[in-house]
């Protein structure tokens, strides 16, 4: 098969040879996906061990448990496993062409027009530019006695979003436009409806998409040859080996991506930090005291190897907590997990939490422990993919040091300004669609003096 033709192939749906369950008619087991993926995954690794068949909602496909599992289709040595095949039918909807949804040469082709946007020198700019946006949220914050941090946090992290990836004022029309297409695109995702129709989430996601594909494009000429130390200019300013500037319509689908990913993975993960360190106060205490043990009003970039508690548990909230919880391939070629062969062009389910929490290699996997990263535990260092938050091989994900470095930023001030806890007799509900975090978290907040 040529390195195209893979992609016109339709799904393989034959799979009665692999013992699993297709659940309910239409909606198969895709209720379970979204309201129980932990207890599914657990459920099929009894039954049936870690490769097992599954339907979710019109998509039939392998559920693949378990590290060695994930080290093969990850590492990907035989080129075999298409992640833009395998997140076509989801994320393809609106962010076709992003730089997950390519695969093998040409995703290490377009890599590269994000390297100079990640690199150690530029990335204390990001620290800078998002330090004040983060304090002036924070002020607003502090004039009321309870928030609610779910959309509180999102509104910050947008704001920081529209400076530090493209360069605009982090409040005015230009950035409200920006988060209102952002957020149309991410419900879009989300809409039972996938056809344009009126009133639909699906239709505002697509305008949403339209929007920021136009603005881009007006936006991208302009950014070529300026000194802008946002992602976009360097994206904009990078080139190619023969001096050429990288395609335009490449630009506008990885900036459109690059925004969705970076967003998402810290609205989840703080989300969770926030409310285990307000459930526990004794882990709000530790973090706090690993600040001030800095002496310093502002955090430099400088500064963040030395939050180290801060660094643990924020992994330890990836740990149980994935922000994207249910990863995606397609099988190019015929191939063998486990004890059984599977087709070409079968979807591929990998549930990150299953590993992340597998007993055979983390104690108590279950509880929030960011002690186990500790270098005298470190358990996540058991198995190279028993943990990975970020993905793995090629595609993994080129933000993740940033998405660290925002949420050590945010935690730095947040911990200095306020104390924080939930109500009293509070208890979470947690969501894994379309973001996993609680569904409510109300915090009492006071500003510390």
């Amino acid at each position: 098969m040529t390195s195209q033709a893979y992609k016109q192939e339709p799904d393989n749906r034959d799979l009665d040879h692999i013992p699993g369950s297709d659940g309910l008619p239409y909606f198969g087991r895709g209720l379970d996906a979204v309201f129980r993926l932990k207890d599914l995954a657990d459920e099929h690794y009894r039954k049936w061990g870690e490769v097992s068949r599954i339907k979710i909602l019109d998509q039939r496909g392998v559920l693949v448990l378990g590290a060695d599992n994930y080290q093969r289709i990850y590492l990907d040595r035989d080129k075999n496993f298409s992640a833009e095949m395998g997140y076509d039918a989801n994320l393809g909807q609106f962010y076709k062409g992003g730089l997950l949804l390519r695969d093998f040469e040409e995703h290490k082709f377009q890599r590269r027009i994000m390297q100079s946007a990640f690199k150690t020198a530029v990335m204390g700019n990001y620290v800078a530019e998002m330090n004040p946006i983060i304090e002036a949220h924070l002020d607003s914050w502090s004039q009321h006695g309870r928030i609610e941090f779910g959309a509180s946090i999102k509104e910050l992290l947008l704001a920081v979003g529209a400076r530090v990836f493209i360069g605009v004022e982090a409040s005015g029309a230009e950035a409200e436009a920006l988060n209102r297409a952002f957020t149309d695109i991410n419900e879009g995702l989300v809409g039972q409806v996938k056809k344009e129709l009126p009133f639909t989430k699906f239709r505002k996601g697509k305008q949403g998409e339209r929007f920021l594909a136009r603005y881009f494009a007006e936006l991208i000429p302009r950014r070529r040859g300026s000194d802008g130390t946002d992602m976009l200019t360097y994206m904009c300013n990078e080139k190619q080996e023969d001096g050429r500037f990288f395609d335009e319509q490449d630009i506008i689908a990885h900036a459109s991506f690059l925004l969705f990913a970076a967003h998402d993975t810290t609205t989840s993960v703080l989300n969770h930090l926030v409310m285990y360190s307000a459930m526990d106060p004794s882990w709000q205490r530790k973090m706090r005291a690993e600040v001030e043990s800095l002496g310093k009003d502002t955090l430099e970039y400088e500064d963040l190897a030395s939050l180290e508690l801060i660094d643990r548990c924020f992994h330890e909230c990836l740990r149980l907590h994935p922000s994207v919880p249910l990863m995606t391939r397609r099988t190019i070629r015929e191939c063998e997990l486990g004890a059984y062969t599977i087709p070409p062009n079968t979807m591929l389910f990998l549930p990150p939490m299953f590993n992340h929490r597998d007993p055979r290699y983390w104690s108590n996997p279950d509880q929030f422990d960011p002690d186990r990263f500790l270098p005298e535990r470190a358990e996540h260092k058991q198995h190279s993919f028993c943990y990975h938050p970020f993905g793995g091989g090629a595609h993994k994900c080129i933000g993740m040091h940033f998405a660290v470095m925002l949420a050590k930023a945010f935690m730095f001030q947040f911990l200095k300004r306020f104390d924080y806890q939930t109500p009293k007799g509070f208890k979470p509900r947690l969501l894994w669609v379309p973001l996993p975090k609680p569904a409510r978290l109300p915090l009492d907040i006071s500003p510390r003096h």
